[in-house]
């Protein structure tokens, strides 16, 4: 059994398993082992998530990974290496996972830079920490997914693989989904892990952000999908996406701040659970705004890309 390191590092499982109905099919009477996690979901709902039983499994968490304590910038340097190597693989494929995966490499390699410029950052080895911390967050919940292992990966992470998997999503939606389940679901237990840090080189990092938008955004419509040169806004609201992140990034923040002050066991799990519903709640938005009313229309993102994505 997988286990998340709560209150005090005790190692405490949020949710139990429970069955339910026939594979792939949301049951009707009975509650899914998601559900347990994100609250109950409406049969109109379920019908437009992605057809992958994988979705529903009761969720186990896992313990909160720990790397670079000491914040050294090789850290950031290996991180780069390992996210560099995964986009190589998703690129050629065009695999609409691609889309978040170069958008958190572009991003990490402007930190990296940003790093190790004098005075950006107040303490850069504890932002360090945190990069570390929170990529292998995001590694590892890829990886179980990939590796059929789903009760390991949160709900929202869940959607995002399997709507990429399923080709579902604009290339908005599958970036903006992805920055969702990190920022949203794996930001508060990065900060938590490493005791918060600062808060001014957290806002930092929403400096930086705000830094890399456009021309990452730029990169990716120029090779996967040329409509993402207009999300601008985030699908189904109008919020601009750079406002949005960093809405997102405050809320993380708070959360953190809410698990550092669980003073015993209960008021850590209340906490984990509002940051896996939050997530949810604001992921399935996005999810369900920025769907392909046909599914055939991936195909012209497809096709594009395979003729760009190395441009």
């Amino acid at each position: 059994m997988h286990l998340q390191f709560g209150w005090r590092g005790t190692a405490v499982a949020i949710v139990v398993v429970m069955s339910f109905g026939l594979v792939g099919v949301r049951p009707a009477h009975a509650q899914s082992g998601l559900e347990d996690v994100v609250g109950t979901i409406s049969a109109v709902v379920a019908a437009q998530l992605p057809a992958n039983p994988d979705l529903w499994v009761a969720y186990t968490p896992v313990t909160t990974p720990e790397r670079c304590t000491a914040g050294d910038p090789a850290c950031t340097d290996a991180t780069i290496t390992t996210m560099t190597s995964r986009f190589d693989a998703l690129a050629p494929t065009c695999h609409h996972s691609a889309a978040f995966s170069l958008l958190y490499l572009r991003v990490t390699e402007l930190y990296r830079t940003l790093a190790g410029t004098p005075g950006f950052f107040t303490a850069p080895q504890a932002v360090n920490h945190e990069d570390a911390v929170f990529a292998d967050l995001y590694f590892g919940a890829y990886d179980d997914w990939h590796t059929g292992h789903p009760q390991a990966v949160p709900p929202i992470w869940r959607l995002a693989f399997a709507a990429a998997d399923a080709r579902q999503e604009t290339g908005t939606g599958d970036a903006l989904l992805g920055m969702i389940a990190h920022i949203l679901r794996d930001l508060p237990y990065a900060l938590w892990r490493i005791s918060l840090g600062l808060r001014s080189d957290h806002e930092q990092v929403n400096t930086m952000l705000r830094m890399a938008y456009t021309s990452v955004v730029t990169e990716l419509a120029r090779r996967f999908d040329p409509t993402m040169a207009a999300g601008t806004v985030v699908p189904g609201t109008g919020t601009l996406v750079v406002d949005a992140i960093a809405i997102w990034r405050e809320q993380g923040w708070q959360r953190a701040v809410d698990l550092v002050n669980a003073t015993d066991q209960q008021q850590w799990d209340a906490v984990a659970l509002r940051i896996e519903r939050d997530a949810w709640t604001t992921g399935l938005e996005l999810y369900l705004a920025a769907k392909y009313p046909l599914q055939a229309m991936t195909v012209v993102r497809d096709t594009y890309c395979a003729t760009h994505w190395n441009s």
